[in-house]
């Protein structure tokens, strides 16, 4: 069964009327990890904001796990209690909390539990992001890739099946790049969380041995894997493996 489907979106910008994606179609497997990359402008960080709820599509339709999704609970709190993910890119952490309460915030605003089994599932994201030695750290004495790893537990923590990542590695150094994305590889092994992530560097699609789609035109590419693109028709495809 397919974790995601999405078929014919297309997204235009509200307040001018520019169109953003066309037509773009996705599917993945439960546990599949895909890498979404292209210029900048092309709407990588729209395309996730879209499947996120938090972008109002002009049509298409998605299906997850096999049950389409009403218009209508295509927004941001349905998709969530839906099981879907995102992080933002500048990690939108509350700087005025320690790292375990920013976790448990979501999870107590939608009443995800008892106060005991809150504390559970705070305790189970730290202990799979590795951050559990600086739960009661405050946000501003961390570092970027710290930063980083809360929050996806933040946003793992709350029952996610489809994680969406906004340039989940922007900033990081090398050490700090290889620890992160080998969590996000065990959140595919261990509970075959599907990953969607957009990344400017396709040596992150390498790292984790996932499938890359190109946005072009305003349009998602089939996925692919980093070899097929230097044999692939397309020759500003081919450019990016340079």
């Amino acid at each position: 069964m397919e974790s995601i489907a999405i078929k014919n979106l297309k997204f235009h910008h509200a307040e001018v009327s520019v169109k953003i994606l066309d037509g773009v179609n996705l599917f993945l497997e439960k546990g599949d990890v895909l890498c979404i990359t292209g210029k900048s402008g092309e709407g990588k960080s729209s395309l996730l904001r879209t499947i996120a709820g938090l972008e109002k599509v002009t049509s298409g339709e998605i299906s997850l796990f096999g049950e389409p999704v009403k218009p209508g609970e295509w927004t941001a709190l349905s998709m969530a209690q839906k099981g879907v993910g995102f992080v933002f890119q500048n990690d939108a952490l509350i700087s005025d909390l320690t790292v375990k309460d920013n976790i448990a915030v979501p999870l107590r605003y939608h009443k995800m539990g008892t106060e005991e089994e809150i504390e559970q599932k705070v305790n189970r994201s730290l202990l799979l992001m590795l951050a559990s030695s600086f739960a009661n750290e405050y946000p501003y004495s961390l570092s970027l890739g710290m930063r980083k790893r809360v929050a996806i537990a933040r946003s793992w923590a709350l029952d996610t099946k489809i994680l969406l990542l906004d340039e989940p590695t922007a900033g990081l150094d090398k050490n700090s790049r290889a620890n992160l994305l080998s969590l996000v590889d065990n959140l595919r092994e261990l509970y075959k969380t599907t990953v969607i992530m957009v990344v400017s560097d396709l040596q992150v699609a390498r790292d984790l041995n996932s499938k890359i789609s190109f946005l072009i035109d305003k349009k998602l590419t089939p996925p692919m894997y980093f070899d097929e693109i230097k044999e692939h028709e397309n020759p500003r495809i081919r450019a990016m493996a340079n």
